[in-house]
Parts: structure tokens; sequence; C-alpha cells
């Protein structure tokens, strides 16, 4: 045996990479204190500070609170993630000290031994020293078709090995491996599609293009009016504070963070936090049977004294360690009897592995209708397999070969799936919320039937064998049928494609090297708990548990994300509208703006800040709209365009200055708690509270408004009272009347 010894590992390199999945805590901190929207703020407070109304800047302790809750959230969300992710590291079998131990890819070491298996991602570069295998490099090259490699030849990390295996000795590691070089010479990891965050995006992009004009138009207003530099300071920055919705986009990682968080509780690790919002709105699941539906155990149920004495031999030449391999191995006393000639290790895209003899014949075994047969199965086994068995055939043919020819059946082997939990609670759910499920696998049409009927899916649902399809309907096939047998790894990416083309969002999990090329092509990608390390890499979430109801948690913290941050968004953009919309008009009609920085702030954390940090965190089950800007920016209209009309109506009917801005600070903050009302919807104990709350706070708002800024106060007379009650009732049933209907 070659290996190393405890002194030399000791002494050697590590395979310790310095490009990190995660950001770390000094670039999350980095992230959220250096962004643009603190950067204009702090311009804002910076003009307030020279005019020394220092109470005036109230928002940034706002901004600072806001900035501190998103680093702690998305620090403890890393930690979390970290912590999870040593979980689902990948084992390695390496030879040290005269023994095959398994150690992390990060213990390995340069000149390391390293054995490699179908489905191992190579964690590092090598040389064979032994064996062979065939390699999948489209990682690495973006060419799909597979590549040989045999004794004295060199892989690559970040190949996938795909049949046979080997030993291999570590020529390069860390740093110096190709995929790391390869990693580090692009610099930064591919940006993942986030519809979510294209909103934002949009949002603040026409923000910022109307910051600078309307500051210019302010501030040449006020100085065409002869105001002097505070004032205009003053009124200018109430209007700019306004307009930008601080606390929006901090909201939404935060409450992703969080999603990811609470999802690594139940042993789901998110390698990129957008796909919880992704998944929300994913209308097909792509799931294979074997890893997804089933726990990836098997059992042998039936096997003839023939079969289980070549299989005997036959197995022990080989190294896989897939279910099958267990499950027959498990069952047999595999010993070598023969005397072998050449391996050929089993492939998905032959459904089969030989063995030929140096005495003349070649022993074949995997599946039937791929071994040359011209006759059916016997119906016996046929039967077996409608009731969800697997079959798998051994065959013998005299001739010396490679592909079936001349086969005569040695016999079959009867193996059972084992069924996860919840699976049928899972299916019926998904049904009912509309989502498509497809289960695809390399196996038999009939027996994944039969499989999928045990776990509880659809009773009416169409399977159909991929090896009779045609291109000319392979279209038609994918969108009309549920079940999909004998698929290969290039038909899974395609019949992705496919549904992708249909308008589809489209989700896959795998747990094998056979649907690395569907999970990459999907729109998001899951890998199954004890999946390869391939299947692992390509994924945006790897589960480290088996329960299959974990699909539901996932679902409804994308959902929870999306419905949240669409009814806290309107909020934000309320402000922003009317911020926006009255200081054009005060400068086309010589207003005055209504309010003053620290009456801003007042109104934005007792309306905006506060309610939106709770209601965002709260469950919501609710299916995702297809109206998200739609919705946000209707709501967040009819909020602003209310506060528009009342601060215009009350500057005409009220001809007190100081009267008049304490009317509109009151109307706003009445017409700001009706916003998060109607957002609120529907009620409970939770929202009540809140929102009494709340309104304990707009008192004590009112209170600081009358007694700490007395400039900005007279006492009301009896017809303003009345005024104030007609409009807030006038207010409040606008409102009412345009609240969103509740979906069940």
């Amino acid at each position: 045996m070659k290996y190393l010894t405890s002194e030399e590992v000791t002494k050697a390199k590590k395979n310790i990479s310095e490009i990190k999945p995660y950001k770390t805590t000094k670039e999350i901190i980095f992230s959220n204190i250096f962004t643009f929207f603190n950067a204009m703020n702090l311009v804002l407070a910076a003009f307030i500070a020279t005019t020394l109304r220092f109470e005036n800047m109230l928002f940034l302790g706002v901004i600072t609170i806001n900035t501190a809750i998103g680093i702690f959230q998305e620090v403890r969300s890393k930690n979390a993630l970290e912590k999870l992710s040593l979980l689902g590291r990948s084992k390695y079998r390496v030879n040290r000290d005269n023994e095959t131990i398994n150690i992390d890819s990060e213990e390995i070491v340069l000149g390391e031994y390293l054995h490699l298996n179908l489905g191992d991602q190579i964690p590092v570069d090598a040389e064979i020293i032994e064996g062979s295998i065939e390699l999948d490099e489209s990682l690495l090259t973006g060419e799909s078709d597979n590549i040989f490699k045999t004794v004295g030849d060199k892989v690559m990390s970040g190949s996938n090995v795909v049949s046979g295996s080997c030993l291999v000795r570590a020529i390069a590691v860390g740093e110096d491996s190709y995929i790391n070089k390869l990693a580090k010479s692009t610099k930064e990891f591919k940006k993942y599609p986030s519809k979510l965050r294209d909103y934002m995006d949009k949002i603040l992009k026409v923000i910022s293009i109307l910051l600078v004009p309307v500051a210019i138009m302010l501030y040449m207003r006020g100085a065409s009016l002869g105001r002097g530099y505070v004032e205009i300071v003053l009124r200018s920055a109430g209007a700019l504070v306004g307009m930008i919705p601080e606390g929006l986009i901090l909201l939404v990682s935060v409450s992703l963070a969080v999603a990811a968080m609470k999802l690594a509780k139940k042993k789901v690790l998110v390698q990129e936090l957008y796909c919880v919002e992704t998944l929300a709105r994913v209308d097909v699941l792509c799931f294979d049977k074997t890893g997804t539906i089933t726990t990836g155990n098997m059992n042998v149920v039936e096997i003839d004294d023939e079969v289980s004495e070549k299989l005997s031999s036959y197995l022990a030449y080989f190294d896989d360690e897939n279910a099958t391999s267990r499950a027959l191995k498990n069952h047999l006393t595999c010993k070598k009897q023969w005397n072998v000639e050449e391996l050929g290790a089993f492939s998905s895209k032959n459904k089969y592995s030989f063995i030929k003899l140096k005495n003349g014949g070649t022993y074949f075994f995997g599946a039937y209708e791929f071994l040359g047969f011209s006759s059916e199965m016997d119906e016996y086994y046929e039967n077996l397999k409608k009731e969800g068995y697997r079959i798998l055939s051994l065959a013998y043919t005299e001739d010396s070969t490679n592909i079936p020819t001349n086969m005569k059946l040695v016999g079959h082997v009867v193996l059972s799936d084992e069924i996860k939990e919840n699976t049928k609670e899972t299916f019926k759910y998904f049904e009912s919320q509309g989502v498509e499920v497809k289960i695809i696998s390399g196996d038999n049409h009939i027996a994944v039937y039969g499989v999928a009927k045990k776990a509880g899916f659809k009773e009416d649902a169409k399977a159909i064998d991929m090896t009779k399809v045609t291109e000319e309907n392979f279209e038609k096939t994918v969108l009309e049928n549920d079940i999909f047998g004998r698929v290969t790894p290039e038909q899974k990416q395609k019949m992705v494609a496919v549904l992708q083309k249909a308008g589809k969002t489209v989700a896959m999990s795998g747990d094998g090297v056979n649907d690395v090329l569907a999970l990459k092509k999907a729109d998001i990608s899951f890998a199954m708990n004890g999946a390869t390390s391939a299947a692992k890499s390509v994924s945006n979430i790897v589960f480290l548990t088996d329960d299959f109801g974990v699909f539901y948690d996932i679902l409804m913290e994308g959902r929870r994300v999306i419905n949240n941050i669409q009814k806290v968004a309107s909020l934000f953009l309320t402000k922003t509208f009317f911020s926006i919309v009255f200081s054009i008009l005060s400068v086309i009609f010589a207003l005055e703006f209504a309010f003053i920085p620290i009456q801003f702030t007042i109104i934005s954390a007792i309306t905006i800040g506060i309610p939106s940090f709770f209601l965002t965190f709260e469950a919501n089950k609710e299916k995702v709209s297809n109206n998200f800007m739609k919705d946000i920016l209707t709501n967040a209209a009819i909020g602003g365009g209310i506060l528009v009309a009342t601060v215009l109506l009350t500057n005409f009917a009220i001809p007190d200055n100081s009267q008049a801005k304490f009317i509109c600070f009151l109307l706003a903050l009445i017409n700001g708690l009706c916003m998060v009302a109607k957002v609120s919807l529907p009620l409970n104990k939770y929202k009540v509270a809140l929102l009494s709350i709340l309104s304990i706070a707009a008192i004590i708002g009112l209170g600081v408004n009358i007694f700490i800024l007395k400039n900005h106060f007279a006492p009301l007379v009896f017809s303003q009272v009345i005024y104030i009650i007609i409009l807030g009732l006038v207010i409040s049933t606008v409102h009412f009347f345009t609240r969103r209907k509740v979906r069940k």
C-alpha cells in the first residue's frame, strides 16, 4: 500500500483555499456601512450640522440602528451557515499510516494518496497511479463530453468522476490547484439572478436620478425667496431625507439572512441568499427519484443462488459506493475468484458495468433493456417493477467484448427503495398550490412510477420511457408527462431548458454526477443529503437532512420574504412618493415644504421603521403575486397621493403657518398608521398590539412636536380640530376602500 506517515502529513502543505463562499465579518461590516444611501444621508447630515440645529440629525440614529441590526443579523447568519457547511463537507478516502481513513477536503495534503470513486468531485490536482476513471470536466472547460483517464494521466481539481475508480497522488493543493487558480482569476462569484434584487435596484436607480435635481430646485427656490442659509438647508433637507428609503434595501438583505439562518436550524445549507426568494416563485419542481423521494438506501428483496454466487465474485472487483452496490455487498460475501482481463465501471449513459475474463467471456450487470436482449423481461418481474421494485440483471456472453452481444441471462436481482417520510403530505401540498412536480430518473419508468405511487404521488400521473422519445416530440413529451424513466444526463438538462422556454421557473433536485448538468441549468438547484461532492458544488441549496418536508419549509421562507417585503416596501415608498411630488409642487407653486428633518424622522420611525421590522419577520404563506412592482407602486401612490392632497389642502385652508405645519404632521401620522393597518391585513392579536403601540408612539411624537419643537406649534381652535377629525375620517375611508383583498 502507498501511504503517507503522520510526520509527512504534518510537514506537507494543506488543501486550504483563500477563496471562501461567504463574506467575512469584516466584509459584512464594510458592505453594510459603506452604502450609497448611507453616503447620501451623511452628506445631508453634514449640511444640517452646519446650521447647528442638531436635533434635525435624528435620522442618523435611525440609520445607525438599521445598519447595526443588519450587521448583527448577517454575521449571525454567516456563523450559522459556516457551522452547517462543516457538516455538509464531502469526505475523501486517503491512505495514511498504512490504513485508509476518511477526511475533509481541506485536510488533504500535497503528496496525499487519494481514492477517487463514482460521484466524487476531485478536490486537488493529481496524477493517477492505479486504476482508471471517466471524468466530466464541464465545470472547468464547458465541454460536456466525458474524458477517459488512466495510469500516468493528470486530473484537474473541479472535475467529476462519472465512472470507474482509481488511486491518485496529489500534485497541487490549495491556491496552487487548477480550480482555485481559475476562481482567483475571475475574482468574483457569479451573481445569482433575483427579481427581488432587480426590483429594488430599479427603485433606487430612479430615486438617485431624481435626488440631485430636486435638491438643486429646492435650493434655488429658497434663494430666490431671499431665505437665509439655515432655513434653506433645513427645508431642503426635510424633503431630501424623505426621498431616501434608507431601510428598505437593508430590510431585504436582513430578511433573506434571517431566512437562511432559520433554514440552517433545519439542516438546510443556503449557499446563495436570493435562492430563498427564487423557490417561492417556482412553477415546476423536478425531483430525481433516488435521494429525493427515496432515502438512497436499498435492500435486496430477491436473488437466486446462481446470481448470488456469480455476483459475489463480480462485485468484489468494483469499489463503487452507490446504493445498489452497498445493498448487494451487505447481502453477499464478496471474494475475488476470477482471472480478470478488463473492468468496465457502471455509467449512467450505458446503464451497465462489465467484467471481461482472461479465459474468455464477459459478464454484464445492469438494466435488462440495455443488455441486448430481444425478448421482453419475464411478466413476474415486470409486475414487480409496477409495484416500485428495482430489477437488475446479470448476463453472460462467450464473446470478449465491451458491448453486450449474444447475451445469455443468468438471472435477476430484486431491490427495494426506502421511501422518505412526509413525501405524501409534501406532494399534496405542492399540488394544492399549483406547483407542478415532475419525477426524473435514470431507472425504468414503470419502476419509478411504482415508487412514486408508494410515496403518495398523484394517481393519474403519466409515465414515459425517454429512450423511446424522438427529437421531434421531445418538447411535447416533457410538457405533457409527469414521470420520466431512463433519462440521460443530457436529457435532464434539455428537459429543464424546455420547461424554462415554456415560461416556467424550474427547481431541480439531485444527488449524483448524472444530475450536475440539470442542476446547473435550473433556476434553483438542491443537492440532497448524501449527494456527491459534484452535485453539492453546483447546487444553490444543500440538504443535510433526509426530511422531505423541508421543501415546504424553504417554500414558506421564500413566501415570507417576498410577501412581507412587498407589504413594507409600500410604506417606505409612500414617504418617497410624497417627498418627490411635493418638492416639485412646492417649487412650482411657491409652497413651503411641510416638514423639517426631525418631523420626518418621527413620522418615518413610527409609521415605517418600527412596523416594517416587525411585519417583515411575520409568517406569511400566501402565494407570491406576479404583480410585485405594480402592487408596491400602487399602494405607495395611494398613500403618498393622500398625503400630498392633505398637505396641499391644509396649506390653503389654514392661514397660520405654525398651525398648518402641526396639522400636516398629525395627518401624516394618521395616514401612516392607516397604511400600516392596510398592509397588515388580515389583522390578528400580534398586529393589533403592534398598531396599539404605534398609536401610543404617535401620541408621544405629537408631544415632542408641541413641547420640544416649540417653533413649529401653535394652539388650535375648535374649527381646526373638526377639520382634523373630518380629514382623518376621509383618509381612513380611502384606505379602507383601497385595501388589498386577502388571498385565501
